[in-house]
């Protein structure tokens, strides 16, 4: 049976323990890491609709203007400015753009308009052409026009009607995202690439992959920036003529 005495008028109480103390150094450090990591997936969700709203303005652009990816490339930036940051570029490459004169000032960072992050080895949007691929689109006689020497392909191919479908272009687009949340930025990357993320316990990750995207990211990371890469697909029906060069060779096929 336990009895306690009362504190008589005037008399101390015992010193406490520290339990509660203890037990918040433990605890707090888990909730903070939860929250920060919480707020970098949320930043992580909008990034993925603002990617498959920048890769929609992304084709329509390459269905419009002959498949030029440059072109497709910089809309995708423009689109998905608010939430891409230079790391090496100052305040300039970090700055808000909600309204439209801190968007434009924003874009004039030389790094926005050059597609390229300061001081590494990665694009901040990049555009792959999945289809058509030339295996896929077979032209007949006649059907190419010469344009300098190039062969450039009629979006409507209208000397075989019906076969217009298969000028409808296809893009993947990808967004690489300076993760900004310390320690998620660190734990979601070492998700991502399967390391540690906690090297310091003893277990080396393993070798980047030789693969010169893959090691752009790699060196990022050594930098101490943490990228990862979003990407969506978009399809669209060409309304340009488009030169044949600019398609993938494709797979499973005669060349």
């Amino acid at each position: 049976m336990n009895r306690t005495r009362a504190t008589a008028p005037g008399e101390s109480r015992p010193l406490q323990s520290g339990q509660a103390e203890v037990e918040t150094a433990i605890v707090l450090p888990l909730v903070v890491f939860m929250l920060l990591g919480l707020l970098q997936l949320g930043l992580l969700n909008q990034a993925w609709v603002i990617t498959k709203y920048a890769a929609y303005r992304a084709v329509r652009t390459g269905a419009l203007r002959n498949l030029d990816t440059k072109a497709m490339e910089a809309v995708a930036v423009a689109v998905a400015l608010p939430l891409l940051s230079d790391p090496g570029g100052g305040m300039h490459g970090l700055s808000k753009s909600y309204d439209s004169d801190t968007w434009a000032l924003k874009y004039k960072h030389a790094a926005f308009r050059t597609n390229q992050m300061t001081g590494l080895e990665l694009k901040f949007a990049s555009v792959e052409i999945k289809a058509p691929t030339r295996c896929e689109l077979p032209l007949l006689e006649g059907e190419a026009n010469d344009v300098f020497g190039e062969k450039f392909v009629p979006f409507d191919l209208v000397t075989t009607g019906g076969r217009g479908i298969l000028t409808k272009l296809r893009i993947e687009l990808t967004i690489n995202l300076p993760m900004i949340i310390p320690f998620a930025n660190m734990v979601i990357f070492s998700f991502w690439r399967g390391t540690n993320a906690l090297p310091f316990v003893g277990r080396k990750p393993p070798a980047p992959v030789a693969d010169a995207a893959v090691d752009g990211y790699d060196r990022a990371r050594q930098a101490g920036v943490y990228v990862l890469p979003i990407r969506a697909q978009y399809a669209m029906k060409m309304h340009s003529d488009f030169p044949l060069s600019a398609l993938p060779a494709g797979t499973n096929c005669n060349p």
